[in-house]
């Protein structure tokens, strides 16, 4: 309903413009938190279809209601077919918000970089978007500092649109930070920690529209998966499974979900509810290829080997009849992995050789997809790892070197993406093993010194991040191995000591300080 003549319209909402093919993942979480500082009907953003010849008049009488429009802006936001839509499309969504919005005197614009973006050239832009970075300061939203950076973000938005952020927001942010910490403490794999972003990501969005009275308990269960409890946040998509299970057919993909849901959250506790959970899932959805995946990683690290392989098997049978390559290479990879458990090292080198060929081909047909190019250098990790297990040193020099000439590509694009420059140490490391093993131990040093340069980086970035704290221990015994001193192993003692007062030592990784210890020369523990 528009503002009655001569009265002008209240402006107290907050408008999100972004394009649906560059940073949708990293605006939609911008979204919920800021529905969760503001409540879930001050805040607009186009999530689906607003039907055609409709767009334009609501998405004005959102404006029109919005003090600040946050421009999302990603990787993707001004490459080649992007740009020359805002510069010839008049029917481009994204042009006609900012236009809208730059030409209006009584909002706050807040170009708002993410996923590692860069300030467009604004000389390259139409004339009439050029402001949005010539006049107005772009923000910057970043992985490793996202708490941080979200809420001075939300702190400007709520002082531009005079709105006050629920009491609770400073909470539930550093709840959130310890969520993420907790992926990494529980040592989950890499597709598992993908899966449990993704179903946090779901429970914050049930935060974002959670009417009043529902929100304290969403946010007692979110506080209690932050301690390592996950019971709660179980609870809520159990509830959901169960209004869902047995439905029509069509609301099946829900039931799947928050079953996947429940799964991904019991890997943090209880191995056993994750694998049923995940079969509850395949049996809503007999064809997803992920949920197939995702029980094969459950059930290996349940020590069900002949499960695990059952699983991933029928995981790369659906992703190859539907097409799916990166399923495709997944499941093999998952496969490698079940034979490299059992001893199998030539099926393993198979299997993940033949994923090796799919992510060369991925990444030769687009070099600069970053997520293409990571997973190609893992593979050749991968590949490295069994070949070492084979006793050929040499090849499995030529694999992890492979890895880190991609590595050392990654981390010179984006030296602050700490994911990249994990995996550069994590190959300098291998690579260092290897030359060990080979009698190298010059060439050890070396790789070993600038695993440990990028490790010390990154522990310093965050001391409580208790995967970067142990990789920085790992480093130290290594250099302790090759050249002998002591002071090496009382400084990787140290940060465990540490690590353990704070409490972020997994409980698998206690046997460190007794290992030590000896080391050191101190009597065990």
């Amino acid at each position: 309903m528009s503002a009655a003549p001569g009265i002008a319209a209240v402006r107290d909402h907050v408008f999100i413009s972004y394009r649906r093919d560059d940073a949708r993942g990293a605006s939609g979480r911008l979204y919920d938190w800021l529905r969760i500082a503001f409540g879930r009907n001050r805040v607009f953003r186009d999530v689906h279809s607003i039907g055609v010849g409709k767009w334009r008049d609501k998405i004005e009488a959102a404006l029109s209601r919005s003090a600040v429009c946050v421009a999302v802006i990603g990787p993707r936001w001004a490459d080649a077919e992007n740009l020359r839509r805002l510069h010839e499309d008049d029917g481009d969504m994204v042009r006609h918000e900012l236009v809208k919005a730059l030409a209006c005197g009584e909002m706050t614009v807040a170009p708002t970089l993410v996923e590692g973006a860069g300030v467009p050239d604004s000389a390259g832009l139409p004339a009439v978007l050029r402001p949005l970075f010539e006049v107005w300061n772009a923000r910057r939203v970043t992985e490793d500092g996202w708490e941080d950076d979200t809420r001075r973000l939300i702190a400007e938005i709520g002082a531009e649109a005079k709105l006050v952020a629920m009491p609770d927001l400073d909470t539930l942010l550093r709840d959130a930070g310890r969520i993420s910490e907790l992926e990494q403490v529980r040592h989950l794999q890499a597709g598992q920690i993908e899966g449990l972003r993704r179903t946090v990501e779901e429970l914050t969005g049930k935060l974002a529209e959670a009417a009043v009275g529902e929100r304290a308990g969403l946010a007692e269960a979110f506080a209690a998966l932050a301690r390592g409890d996950s019971r709660a946040a179980e609870d809520a998509f159990e509830r959901e499974y169960g209004a869902q299970a047995g439905v029509m057919a069509e609301a099946r993909g829900r039931s799947a979900e928050a079953a996947r849901n429940v799964a991904n959250l019991a890997l943090l506790r209880d191995v056993g509810k994750a694998v049923s959970f995940y079969r509850k899932a395949l049996e809503a959805e007999p064809e997803h290829a992920e949920t197939a995946r995702m029980l094969g990683r459950a059930l290996l690290s349940f020590g069900d080997v002949r499960g695990a392989e059952a699983a991933f098997r029928r995981s790369l049978e659906i992703a190859v009849a539907q097409g799916n390559l990166w399923g495709e290479v997944a499941a093999r990879n998952g496969l490698g992995d079940v034979f490299q458990s059992a001893g199998d090292l030539g099926s393993a080198k198979e299997a993940y050789g033949k994923g090796l060929g799919i992510r060369e081909e991925l990444a030769a047909r687009d070099p600069a997809n970053t997520g293409w190019q990571r997973d190609l250098s893992v593979s050749f990790l991968k590949i490295g790892d069994v070949l070492v297990a084979q006793g050929d040193g040499a090849g499995a020099l030529g694999a992890y070197r492979k890895g880190l000439g991609i590595a050392e590509d990654l981390a010179a694009r984006d030296p602050a993406n700490t994911e990249w420059q994990r995996d550069l140490s994590v190959s300098f490391l291998k690579i260092g093993d290897v030359l060990v093993a080979q009698g190298d131990g010059a060439g050890a040093l070396g790789a070993y010194r600038k695993g440990l340069g990028i490790a010390e980086e990154l522990a310093a970035r965050d001391p409580a991040n208790a995967e970067w704290q142990r990789d920085l221990i790992v480093s130290f015994v290594k250099l302790s191995e090759v050249t002998g001193e002591g002071d090496y192993v009382v400084k990787a003692l140290h940060i465990a000591f540490a690590m353990q007062e704070r409490g972020t030592l997994a409980p698998r990784d206690a046997w460190l300080v007794g290992e030590l210890r000896r080391r050191a020369g101190l009597e065990s523990v």
